[in-house]
């Protein structure tokens, strides 16, 4: 089983391998954000917040009244824009710094200050700034398209069409302040308080003969041990969690259906969903088509597990088994391991690419160790524009934190691309597409391993953990948006009990799953564990977007070869600058028509079906 390690350290002396083999768990492998600030206490923190804080002051004494007006030219309004965007790049700064220092700690009394001012201010500096879009959205339509006939406005078309969107939602000017005001102590501090509750939990269990004291990632990441007691006593002790902590998560979630539902009711909004898909600018039956497609895909799930069943020969797969090794054996990849992988993959694919991956290793950007009170899960936090990314995960040495890695690597290559082309408010994607190239980046990887390893039971490894990852971004997301949308729409019309949540996420689990798997009994509180219900309303529908249509751009690329790239590059580059539609039209597909999303499961058909010509007739893996 060292296939892999051969692959990564082909160029490499054994020595200098068996050195990185005892850095196991990214050891010492901490970002250095010390390019934004020195220190949580740098004196230029507050002058910062302070400096956005009085320009933001100044913009509205110069500004309001005159962006409503008839003799509104469109270079006031595009020198406004520029001045706004310098206002929120100064306030977002400090606030990006207060971010990541306090997921990467979440135990630092001075930091969470920090946070917590940063967050204070910044809604004073939006209170400051609302007139702005309210005036936009004032400006007569004929005027409107006069303004951005002149050409002058090129930039910031997509961004000012976008603020008019709203238009219909927009409460008065005292009202959204009253809101952005309320959210302080409302909905952020709700996300505050999960996000630093469940970073400090710890799981005292047994592994290896040995009582040892887990994190969220070290107790998740025995799910992929291949003893099956020890699989199980950890997903029970994890799940089980949340459950013993029912007040606490049904209160909290509660609160927020409870909030999203009053201002969905104050905006006027049909569906508690409808936000999400102005903010993705996608049309409500483009989504509702991606998802019944995926749903009339949830078979392909239930054959893999019934084949993973034989694979591990049990009689059937249990819940804590869905990402359980279909080996014996554990490859161990430490992070330097998997960080060669990682860049042969985008040297294959584009130097370009390669190079820029490198500078995130190089400089620091990346704090992978594994420790206590960081926050859990994985992110990529493309700053600014002009300032280059960082990722945050725990990296647990198997192939799965290399593709946790490869997908958070996609995402900062997402983030230079769009840097190079756009300004701050075209920078950031919509969530729909800003999984385009983290998920594209997974699939480079896949290729590179299913390319070079011909050995069968390690094609079984890459094929089982490439499906379950398919399932779990796809077939997985839609039944949690199916869970958030049914709960969002009964929590607006009555308070929630644990039982009520329970059996919701149960019934659209059941939906994906059928009779292929048998869950635990703790896993009825898995609901509570979802950041992404806490932090983003509806996030989860983007991951069965973007994977999809990375699965349709991959077999383009698979057709084309090096002809896609420039034309995938310049995609990446429009950042958040057009429309999706449009921007997928360009690359010559119908998101309309159910043919798109069906065409991403023929592949996902082709890796199950090699993988079942690989386990029919062996008994012996």
């Amino acid at each position: 089983m060292m296939i892999l390690k051969k692959l990564a350290d082909d160029d490499k002396s054994r020595k200098e391998t068996m050195t990185q083999d005892k850095n196991l768990k990214a050891k010492g492998v901490r970002w250095d954000i010390s390019d934004l600030y020195a220190r949580h206490d740098d004196a230029r923190v507050a002058a910062d917040l302070q400096e956005a804080v009085t320009k933001a002051k100044k913009f509205a004494g110069s500004y309001r009244g005159k962006i409503s007006q008839d003799d509104l030219t469109a270079e006031t309004l595009s020198g406004a824009i520029v001045t706004l965007e310098a206002i929120y790049t100064q306030i977002y700064k400090p606030e990006i710094y207060a971010f990541l220092a306090f997921t990467a700690d979440t135990a630092d009394d001075a930091i969470k200050a920090l946070y917590a001012r940063c967050q204070d201010l910044m809604a004073q500096v939006q209170n400051l700034l609302l007139f702005f879009e309210l005036e936009v959205q004032k400006i007569p339509g004929a005027k409107f398209d006069r303004l951005l006939a002149t050409g002058r406005l090129d930039t910031y078309r997509h961004y000012l069409e976008g603020i008019r969107l709203y238009t219909p939602y927009t409460l008065s000017e005292k009202e959204e302040q009253v809101i952005n005001k309320k959210d302080l102590s409302g909905k952020n501090a709700l996300v505050n308080l999960y996000t630093e509750y469940t970073a400090s939990f710890t799981w005292q269990l047994e592994v290896d003969g040995e009582m040892k004291t887990l994190t969220g990632e070290e107790v998740r990441n025995l799910l992929r041990r291949p003893e099956p007691d020890l699989r199980e006593r950890a997903k029970r002790a994890y799940d089980s969690r949340y459950g013993q902590n029912e007040i606490i998560f049904t209160n909290l979630f509660n609160a927020m259906l409870k909030d999203h539902g009053l201002e969905m009711e104050m905006r006027g909004y049909s569906s508690p969903i409808a936000p999400a898909h102005l903010r993705n600018r996608l049309a409500p039956e483009i989504v509702e088509t991606m998802m019944e497609v995926t749903g009339a895909h949830n078979h392909l799930a239930q054959e893999y597990y019934a084949l993973k069943a034989r694979l591990l020969k049990m009689p059937k797969v249990r819940g804590c088994d869905l990402i359980a090794p279909v080996t014996e054996k554990q490859e161990v990849i430490p992070f330097d391991q998997g960080k060669r992988l990682i860049l042969q993959a985008f040297e294959n694919f584009s130097p370009a690419f390669n190079r820029w991956v490198q500078q995130m290793f190089d400089n620091k950007w990346i704090d992978a160790e594994v420790r206590k009170n960081k926050r859990g899960g994985a992110y990529c936090h493309g700053a600014l524009p002009q300032h280059h990314p960082y990722i945050l995960m725990s990296y647990n040495d198997d192939i799965d934190n290399v593709y946790t890695l490869a997908h958070e690597l996609g995402h900062a290559l997402h983030d230079f691309c769009a840097g190079r082309k756009q300004t701050l408010f075209n920078y950031h994607p919509p969530l729909v597409a800003a999984e385009t190239a983290s998920v594209f980046a997974e699939m480079l990887l896949t290729r590179k391993l299913l390319q070079e390893v011909k050995n069968r039971e390690m094609r079984i490894t890459i094929l089982t953990g490439k499906l379950e990852d398919f399932f779990a971004t796809i077939h997985t997301q839609n039944y949690y948006t199916r869970f958030e949308l049914e709960a969002h729409v009964q929590g607006a019309k009555e308070r929630l009990s644990a039982t009520q949540l329970c059996e919701m996420w149960t019934k659209h689990r059941a939906e994906m799953y059928g009779e292929a798997v048998d869950f635990l009994p703790e896993q009825q509180w898995y609901w509570a564990a979802i950041p992404h219900f806490m932090h983003t309303r509806f996030y989860c529908y983007a991951y069965t977007f973007g994977a999809l249509l990375v699965l349709a751009l991959f077999n383009r690329y698979e057709e084309e070869g090096q002809s896609f790239i420039p034309r995938y590059i310049e995609l990446l580059e429009t950042g958040g600058s057009e429309a999706p539609e449009s921007l997928i039209n360009k690359m010559g597909f119908d998101i309309r028509r159910p043919e798109f999303w069906e065409s991403g499961f023929r592949l996902m058909r082709s890796f199950l079906e090699e993988l079942k010509a690989l386990v029919v007739g062996k008994e012996n893996f």
